[in-house]
């Protein structure tokens, strides 16, 4: 790899700036799956029955097409109608792709995933790209796996695309694959097959450098649209230079609304519905006819979000629209080989050297220093709004600038803002030691968004809606910031930073902006002191609410402590880590910022805090890469490989018991026996491990995930099956990767 790609990726985003605008077209159409939608319908994900019916809408109001940014893999369970008569969504849903002449569906590709030879069959036929020719090709990305829709969909459907969108190594999205290589056969972005047909279906020709369009039907004519290449083979996207809600978008729940409103006039008559019908049927049809319309989640509940030059969190499903905008603009940009800025750079060099040799005063050669970097910036900013070609600018910025321009004249002049700046930003969120250290050393962090090795923890308290229901908004509220206050202490007291709450739920992260190399130690030594504190918490509930309420305690407290001792109600936290790489920084508007990570690492330990309750631990969980961290300082239990909910990577899961040194002969026992009894689960001896378990949960009855095991190996695999998704066990074991697919977050 290029050494500087990363911070080549962000000054093309700049450069990207000084182009005119794509333009919004008409015909493309996000649908999105929003707030809106949610709360009209009543519940996410929507039932098949659903799509079908807004499919139907979409082709009656005069839409070109509808793509799916959606993935049907699995058979969909019967439900109920009103009529509280059975019926299959996924019969419905095939019908209307039957029916449909609009409707393509997607596929992902992988490197081990198989499908049958009839799927096989389906897939080419439905999914190959058509009136394709490859002119020395060798930069086009091969995959070996592909996770098709389901066969019955797919062979009804028009065609399909791959939804891969891979971020660059900074997690923005910048790029995608307009073409991909399975099996011999070319196949096509999501969006690309809706896109040739409103295009008339061109011929495809595919070169290192570009694909062209050949004789496309546009509005202006028949023409060849060429559309360049990366040098990674890829299509740099060009987004709009606005937010994802100012697109051509529409809200699935209007889609839907028209098809309950002749629903609800077939059964109780017009007159209630009608004008309601027709203001929206009128809507749509301003904005449906002749559109491609891409259907994909952007709600606020759901995790379909990453990073892109213009919003900190943007939906992906913009990344597919944004890709069929600018191939109908036929608007692009290029770049060039990477040589080309190495020799750019140095011919700058060479000259900046002969300016040096003939100025002699440290001013003058400053001043002429400058003036030749800005000369060989401003020409390739130049070159780029001319030619849309981008060549590399970190090389020669880097190469100009450090030698001459000083980084402690700029320090100097910067040291004081730094300071105040990163002050007043993090001494609400951390530490005062660890926000010493960032004025110290202000290059420790970043802002707007940086990749980082750290730890992330999710806290939540179990069953917390109960509390909401026994106390009064005055009284929750007080409990809450009594709660938040003693946990938010611990986490920064180990040099966490809190990056928000989310009701009882704390989101916090531990290794930025202040990198630390044992921040997954930190982490789990918060966790651990949070369970000890929730302890004495609960204790000092009890006490006080068995005596008259203390002077300096609140009236809403106290009062929130009696009712939860009479409704024999604790606190009980559970919490979740992961460690990884992820995205960190101030991101946010001009008015409204926030420092927060992101990325699937995050999204990780998000899924660890909900796996307690599938086995009942004593509150923690962290993942096999914060496990591999923490050294010999902490006493753990190794648990099951799992597959978390939307993560297909199996990982290993870890339950924290206490730091070593605090721990007593039973527990280092106990922990010795617990893995004794994993080992014999890990290699069949299913009586063996049934007895090792019994024996645990008889020492330690609190031991709840030494019963579940118990159950786990006395319902199942004593008796020769695994757990299945139907067995409502809340597991499904997967017997080719010997781990377990957790069924709810």
């Amino acid at each position: 790899m290029f050494l500087f790609t990363s911070s080549d990726a962000k000054l093309a985003d700049l450069n990207q700036r000084i182009l005119p605008p794509t333009a919004i077209r008409d015909d493309v159409v996000m649908v999105g799956i929003d707030d809106y939608a949610i709360e009209l319908i009543g519940t996410f994900p929507f039932t098949r029955d659903i799509y079908a019916g807004c499919i139907s809408v979409m082709e009656e109001m005069g839409a070109d097409s509808v793509v799916f940014d959606l993935s049907f893999i699995d058979d969909a369970k019967a439900a109920v109608n009103s009529d509280f008569e059975p019926f299959y969504p996924d019969d419905v849903m095939e019908a209307a792709l039957e029916k449909s002449k609009i409707t393509y569906l997607n596929f992902t590709f992988d490197y081990y995933s198989h499908i049958e030879d009839y799927e096989r069959e389906i897939f080419q036929e439905k999914c190959a790209v058509k009136n394709l020719t490859a002119k020395n090709d060798r930069i086009t990305k091969e995959y070996t796996g592909v996770q098709i829709t389901i066969p019955n969909f797919l062979k009804n459907a028009v065609g399909a695309g791959c939804v891969n969108a891979d971020p660059d190594r900074d997690n923005y999205y910048r790029r995608v694959n307009a073409l991909v290589k399975y099996d011999g056969e070319y196949y096509s972005h999501l969006t690309f097959p809706a896109v040739l047909k409103k295009l008339g279906n061109p011929d495809v020709i595919v070169e290192n450098r570009k694909i062209t369009l050949q004789n496309a039907q546009t509005s202006s004519g028949a023409k060849n649209i060429v559309i360049p290449r990366g040098n990674d083979g890829k299509v740099i996207l060009k987004y709009p230079p606005i937010q994802f809600d100012d697109y051509n978008y529409l809200s699935i729940g209007d889609i839907y609304r028209v098809v309950q409103l002749k629903m609800y006039m077939e059964e109780d008559g017009e007159e209630e519905y009608v004008d309601e019908y027709m203001n929206l049927c009128t809507e749509l049809r301003k904005k449906l006819p002749s559109a491609l319309c891409i259907i994909g989640t952007c709600a606020t509940s759901t995790s379909d979000y990453g990073v892109n030059q213009y919003e900190a969190q943007y939906p992906l499903p913009g990344v597919h629209y944004t890709f069929a905008n600018q191939v109908l603009n036929g608007d692009f940009v290029g770049e060039a080989p990477a040589i080309v800025s190495i020799i750019y750079a140095l011919f700058f060099a060479l000259l900046l050297v002969y300016v040096s040799f003939i100025v002699k005063s440290t001013s003058g050669k400053i001043i002429h220093g400058f003036i030749v970097v800005l000369l060989s910036e401003t020409l390739l900013v130049v070159f780029y709004r001319i030619t849309r070609i981008y060549v590399g600018q970190t090389v020669p910025l880097i190469s100009t600038f450090l030698t001459y321009v000083s980084s402690i004249i700029i320090g100097f002049f910067m040291a004081a803002k730094d300071k105040k700046f990163i002050t007043n930003a993090f001494s609400q969120c951390l530490s005062k030691e660890i926000v010493n250290q960032i004025v110290v050393h202000p290059d420790s962090f970043k802002l707007g968004g940086e990749s980082i090795e750290m730890s992330a923890i999710f806290t939540d308290i179990r069953k917390f809606s109960s509390f909401s229901e026994l106390l009064s908004a005055a009284q929750l509220v007080a409990l809450l910031n009594y709660y938040l206050t003693k946990m938010s202490d611990i986490i920064m007291a180990e040099g966490g930073t809190i990056d928000k709450y989310e009701g009882d739920a704390i989101v916090a992260l531990v290794g930025a902006p202040l990198k630390m190399a044992d921040h997954a130690r930190r982490a789990v030594r918060a966790a651990l002191n949070m369970k000890a504190s929730e302890k004495l918490m609960n204790e000092e509930i009890r006490s006080v609410a068995s005596k008259a309420k203390p002077e300096t305690m609140s009236e809403d407290l106290y009062s929130a402590f009696k009712l939860m001792v009479i409704n024999g109600k604790e606190i009980f936290t559970r919490i979740g880590i992961n460690s990884g790489e992820m995205i960190a920084g101030y991101m946010g508007s001009e008015n409204k910022k926030n420092y927060t990570m992101m990325g699937n690492n995050v999204n990780l330990a998000s899924r660890l805090e909900g796996v307690n309750k599938q086995y009942g631990t004593f509150g923690i969980l962290v993942s096999e890469e914060t496990f591999r961290q923490l050294g010999d300082e902490f006493i753990c239990r190794r648990l099951d490989k799992v597959q978390v909910v939307n993560v297909n990577t199996p990982l290993n899961l870890y339950e924290p018991l206490s730091l070593a040194s605090k721990a007593d002969a039973f527990l280092v026992q106990y922990a010795s026996d617990w893995e004794k009894a994993m080992t014999a689960f890990d290699q069949a001896d299913y009586e063996g491990a049934v007895q090792k378990f019994k024996s645990l949960s008889e020492q330690n009855p609190s031991d709840k995930v030494a019963l579940y095991y118990v159950n786990l190996l006395e319902e199942f695999f004593l008796r020769g099956t695994y757990p299945k998704k139907d067995d409502d066990f809340g597991v499904a074991y997967n017997t080719e990767l010997k781990c377990f697919k957790l069924l709810n977050k």
